[in-house]
């Protein structure tokens, strides 16, 4: 029987692959403290050096969060989202498994011609939607009531999800999906049960689609373009003029499309993607701009615009801040990506804008009801609950707190 010698002695080029990697390694464990020491230390820096939205601002010690290490847990999250290291080394991991078809977190769908997706709009949990239907009827009803109470009447703008309007790279065809398919008409049904008027911005939105090849959402983001959310803002005031609310609209003034703005940015799907982006406050904006050659792919025209009155007129408020209008949008990001200015033009009217972020719609409906609550504020006539399809999914729709 041969046996082999293992005690014949390394080549040079073997011992030259292990110390290299035990210097990488070794780099690589003292790069970010070494970073943050170069940075904040030294260089007497505030700031990350590379700033994104999922870095926290560093924790306050105090004697009882030292006790029982929640202090160390949210200071190691601190220095590691601020880290530059990490940055690189996530962006670069994230980057590379796009490359082969392997897109990590599993929260975002990559379709046809780079298209994105929340994959848990594509797959919404059928049986959880159903699981809440008591809930949310009885949560249209509340509010309806305590509006009513206060001498306010409600519209709710139930905005269509991206993969509903455009499916084609969602669902790999002009449908949408079995499971998802019948979500919409139902919420409508149950704002038609409550006596809510709700328009069916869904269909306007096909029929825009049929009649033109314009897109209505962006490629890399969420959130309409300004052709979708005008789409959207036409539809609610033909449906409220051709109803008993239009005798609650003030008179119509003439306005217009204002100043806009565009910015070559990465939306929201892209950045969740973890890919090479940094975040840059832009005319007060928060946009992500790519870091990288593979995030410049991504990079898209994100527009906003302004409305303006045809002639001067001190009297027109139309920044949303006039707490004497009488219409208020309760939005969500939606109303900020150009729907409140949508829905100003369709209607010809100031509106107010009680704005949260998140698809659910419950917190800005919260701050308008505690609102009501006080009788020295003004009341408004006509309210706009606008809540985004997928919304419903959100945890605070399991109870609403209404």
């Amino acid at each position: 029987m041969t046996t082999v010698d293992d005690s014949s002695p390394q080549t040079p080029a073997q011992w030259a692959v292990r110390w290299h990697g035990l210097v990488l390694a070794a780099l690589l464990v003292c790069s970010v403290p070494l970073v943050h020491f170069a940075w904040h230390g030294v260089l007497g820096h505030k700031e990350p050096m590379v700033p994104i939205r999922s870095q926290t601002p560093a924790p306050e010690g105090t004697w009882a969060t030292l006790r029982d290490g929640s202090w160390m847990l949210a200071e190691e999250r601190h220095l590691r989202e601020a880290s530059p290291v990490v940055w690189w080394l996530r962006g670069t991991w994230n980057e590379n498994l796009l490359r082969v078809g392997l897109p990590h977190p599993g929260t975002v769908h990559v379709g046809g011609n780079g298209w994105m997706y929340l994959q848990a709009e594509r797959q919404p949990a059928t049986t959880l939607f159903e699981r809440r239907a008591v809930a949310r009827r009885a949560a249209f009803a509340a509010v309806r009531d305590r509006l009513r109470e206060a001498g306010v009447e409600l519209v709710v703008l139930v905005v269509p999800d991206k993969s509903r309007v455009h499916p084609e790279s969602a669902f790999g065809g002009s449908s949408v999906g079995v499971g998802k398919a019948p979500h919409y008409g139902a919420l409508l049904g149950d704002l038609a049960s409550a006596g809510i008027l709700a328009p069916d911005l869904a269909a306007a939105m096909a029929a825009a689609r049929r009649a033109s090849p314009e897109q209505l959402y962006y490629r890399t983001d969420t959130h309409w373009r300004p052709q979708g959310a005008l789409v959207a803002a036409m539809a609610t005031a033909a449906s409220v003029e051709a109803s008993p609310l239009r005798d609650l609209l003030p008179p119509r003034s003439p306005l217009r499309v204002g100043p806009g703005a565009t910015y070559r940015g990465i939306g929201d799907l892209a950045v969740a993607l973890g890919i090479g982006t940094v975040d840059r406050v832009v005319d007060g904006r928060l946009m992500a701009e790519p870091a990288s050659l593979f995030a410049q792919l991504c990079v898209e025209s994100l527009e906003f615009y302004a409305v303006e009155p045809w002639t001067p007129d001190p009297a027109l408020h139309l920044d949303g801040k006039d707490e004497r209008c009488p219409l208020v949008l309760v939005g969500t990001s939606y109303a900020e990506s150009n729907g409140h200015q949508a829905l100003q033009l369709a209607f010809g009217r100031p509106i107010r804008l009680i704005m949260e972020h998140g698809a659910g719609g419950i917190a800005p409906m919260q701050r308008l009801l505690t609102e009501l609550a006080d009788p020295a504020r003004p009341r408004p006539r006509l309210v706009f609950w606008e809540i985004v399809e997928r919304g419903f999914f959100e945890v605070g729709w399991d109870s609403p707190p209404f």
